[in-house]
């Protein structure tokens, strides 16, 4: 009776560790696995910040998604226009992504940029305007806007970590240009970032290049912002305000 018992007692000890190994094993699949904010997908590449897998405006990670001006936070087309050569422009935007349509722009012509917002030197603001903001606040930031919890447009140190702290090989997905930026840490994590492209007046550029906003202002001359550029290689430099470029969102 004693050995019967000391053998149902065997048994199930080796049943409960068999078991605590399988729920280590699964909890491991799942830090592995999809991780969300706020219903959108991320993926901890190791680095300070957690990057979305997708555009603003995308289903997947090779869609190209929407384009915005920075420290805009709607399109100057009309929804389904976004890779259109003749989109439908909106009633207020009928100059396309130039300065005459800028939100933070007034009465603006050539190069009388005219900034009323973000605008560190008076002589580019609407009468000398100045503030000291240098980077987008939320209501500005078309991630959180778009996608609220706590996602947030990427800053230039984001840009520049993501370079430094990544691998980066030009590639297709699904018969999509763009680069595949894998973990220095864990080459299983990675994110696609497809050339896109980029809007300037009503000019849409589709070759072979890829712009990404920052919410860092360029300060040495506030009527440009930095962002990610995709064209030969991969680097950090400041394009004008006003142009259409992708954003892929960021979370802590």
């Amino acid at each position: 009776m004693k050995r019967i018992m000391w053998c149902l007692s065997m048994a199930l000890l080796m049943s409960v560790s068999y078991s605590c190994q399988k729920e280590d094993a699964k909890s491991d699949d799942e830090k592995k696995g999809p991780t969300y904010e706020n219903g959108y997908e991320y993926v901890d590449l190791g680095l300070s910040v957690k990057w979305a897998t997708c555009n603003i405006g995308a289903s997947k990670p090779e869609d190209y998604g929407d384009y915005f001006a920075w420290g805009d936070t709607t399109t100057y087309y009309e929804p389904g226009y976004a890779q259109s050569a003749s989109p439908v422009w909106k009633n207020t935007c009928s100059e396309g992504y130039d300065w005459p349509s800028y939100r933070y722009g007034k009465n603006v012509y050539g190069y009388s940029y005219n900034l009323t917002k973000y605008c560190n030197i008076g002589g580019y603001g609407y009468d000398n305007y100045t503030d000291t903001l240098t980077i987008l606040i939320p209501v500005d930031d078309v991630a959180h806007v778009k996608w609220g919890g706590s996602w947030r447009m990427p800053t230039k140190s984001d840009f520049e970590e993501l370079i430094a702290k990544c691998d980066w090989q030009e590639t297709t997905q699904n018969g999509v240009a763009g680069w595949k930026v894998t973990s220095k840490k864990d080459s299983s994590r990675f994110i696609f970032l497809p050339t896109a492209g980029y809007r300037d007046c009503k000019r849409l550029d589709m070759t072979s290049s890829g712009f990404y906003w920052s919410s860092s202002l360029a300060t040495s001359a506030p009527y440009n912002a930095y962002g990610l550029n995709l064209s030969l290689y991969e680097h950090v430099n400041y394009s004008s305000r006003t142009n259409g470029q992708s954003v892929r969102p960021v979370c802590p």
